[in-house]
């Protein structure tokens, strides 16, 4: 079988006929843009994280002092006293 060169090979290249060939793609992708761009989102998105984890927390302690008021308890939440100064009063 023989091979016969397409027709758009024996057209004249510099004939306004020949179909023009469809230009190379050119990288002109900002790489370092696109990384600072990925950074911003990531912290973005570790930042809501953060702000659920606080929010769920927050709710859970909130829901854990609500049940011991409702139980009647009256140690639910612990009272911070300033360490004594060694100092002692003398009493009448």
């Amino acid at each position: 079988m023989q091979t016969r060169p397409s027709d758009i090979d024996q057209l004249d290249p510099g004939d306004a006929n020949r179909p023009a060939l469809a230009p190379e793609p050119v990288d002109d992708t900002d790489y370092e843009h696109r990384h600072f761009i990925n950074l911003l989102a990531i912290v973005f998105l570790l930042t809501i994280a953060g702000a659920i984890i606080w929010t769920v927390r927050s709710i859970e302690d909130n829901e854990r002092l609500q049940r011991c008021l409702n139980a009647g308890r009256r140690d639910c939440v612990k009272i911070e006293t300033p360490p004594s100064t060694g100092i002692r009063l003398p009493v009448r």
